[in-house]
């Protein structure tokens, strides 16, 4: 097992001082529009999640070959395998290279949502892939979830960051009062922004949030809120 596997940093080791020049070649992701996501036309939101949809097999494909070299390998659960031991090692290779590669020039959620996610800051395409990886792991375990724009109006008039973005959605149906909305690119890109805080080393938010969605908890937990017709 790789040593950071056992680590929460590792600033001084040489295998991060590897991953760090090797992240400055990640292949970018190209979208069709930069940010930021509230000037974009209808239009233009939907270029962006057409041309997500066509390239993520493919973003997949460029994350999984990147992550092998460093001990992960996420084709056994694409293949349906059981995803918390990908979540786990995810986890802990967050805790591990992630600080290094944090960028006080570029962590910022205002760059993020302009960026073009290439040169400089193409730790962002990484991080959108990864975002994408977790996503699918729930789209093929629970039928009901579908990549989409998140098109409310109201979060356009609150500034929430996922308007007009690709969210994971699951449809109001039934006893649901409203769509689940999963930003997930927000919550990886979250992770990276905030190397300090010390419940990321700890709580494995993105194994929550997967599993949750893939067994229906949120789902249960979203027909009890307010409003959900009895």
């Amino acid at each position: 097992m790789l040593k950071w596997l056992t680590r929460l940093t590792g600033a001084r080791d040489p295998d991060t001082r590897d991953a760090h020049a090797r992240l400055q070649v990640y292949p970018p992701y190209d979208a069709p529009h930069a940010g930021p996501p509230a000037r974009w036309t209808l239009a233009q939101a939907q270029d962006n999640l057409d041309h997500l949809m066509r390239h993520r097999a493919h973003r997949l494909v460029v994350l999984g070959d990147w992550l092998r070299p460093e001990g992960i390998d996420i084709r056994p659960v694409l293949a349906g395998g059981n995803p918390q031991p990908l979540l786990d090692a995810l986890h802990q290779w967050a805790n591990a290279r992630w600080p290094a590669w944090h960028d006080p020039a570029i962590a910022h959620r205002d760059v993020w949502l302009r960026s073009h996610r290439s040169g400089g800051e193409v730790v962002y395409s990484l991080l959108l892939d990864v975002a994408l990886l977790l996503g699918e792991l729930i789209v093929q375990r629970h039928d009901g979830y579908r990549w989409a724009l998140d098109l409310d109006e109201e979060n356009g008039r609150d500034g929430m960051r996922s308007y007009r973005r690709a969210v994971l959605e699951l449809p109001a149906r039934g006893h649901m009062p409203a769509p689940i909305v999963l930003d997930l690119e927000d919550m990886v890109v979250s992770r990276y922004l905030h190397p300090e805080y010390v419940s990321n080393q700890f709580s494995n938010v993105w194994a929550e949030v997967v599993g949750s969605a893939i067994s229906g908890d949120q789902e249960a937990a979203w027909a009890e809120a307010p409003g959900a017709p009895r």
